[in-house]
């Protein structure tokens, strides 16, 4: 029966060292996170953050008007910070990305010429994240472009994020029916560049 005692409480001391471990992990990585990234992430559910939804309106090089929303993620979820705690590793890893400054998410921009879909990525510039820098939008493999249509491209370093507005300077690059992307220094829309002024899309 003493042994089966000692066993047994050797079992909890075990379960109650490895919780202790992961809340450790945890909230390691998330008061760092509280620090490195006060743009993506706040104790307060009410300060407003770079991340989350945006949408705003302009006009491509065509004047063709269209509506673009944009999300930006958080750099590491709730899920994905949970996951990496309970990992049992001596490996060298990192909750996040090493690049403190790294930011991620998906944009939508719908006109009469379709629906384009994009990942996007990009840099703060400064630590509380108010200036960005260059901003880069992708279609899957390259591939599901709007054809015949000027689809985003990039977003120029020098925006700005302040509370509940946001502010991008985007370049284009434009589709041919075919698929193929089209240049030419003689026709001025292929330089024309949208600055958009989004407003924040609350849950």
């Amino acid at each position: 029966m003493a042994s089966r005692t000692r066993i047994l409480l050797f079992v909890v001391v075990l379960i109650t060292l490895s919780w202790g471990v992961y809340e450790c992990k945890y909230y390691y990585s998330y008061y760092a996170d509280l620090k490195d990234r006060p743009w993506a992430y706040s104790r307060d559910e009410n300060t407003p953050l770079l991340v989350g939804t945006w949408q705003g309106e302009f006009r491509d090089p065509d004047n063709v008007a269209k509506t673009i929303r944009l999300t930006i993620e958080p750099p590491v979820s709730d899920e994905e910070r949970s996951r990496k705690a309970a990992r049992r590793t001596r490996k060298r890893s990192s909750f996040s990305r090493t690049d403190k400054k790294w930011f991620g998410g998906e944009a939508t921009v719908t006109s009469v010429r379709g629906k384009e879909e994009y990942s996007l990525s990009g840099h703060v510039r400064t630590e509380d994240g108010h200036q960005l820098g260059p901003v880069r939008f992708s279609t899957d493999d390259g591939i599901g472009p709007v054809r015949s249509n000027f689809n985003l491209h990039s977003a120029s370093e020098g925006g700005t994020w302040q509370g509940d507005e946001l502010t991008l300077t985007i370049g284009f690059t434009y589709t041919t029916k075919t698929g193929s992307s089209h240049w030419s220094s003689a026709d001025p829309r292929y330089d024309k560049k949208a600055t958009i002024h989004f407003s924040r899309i609350k849950p």
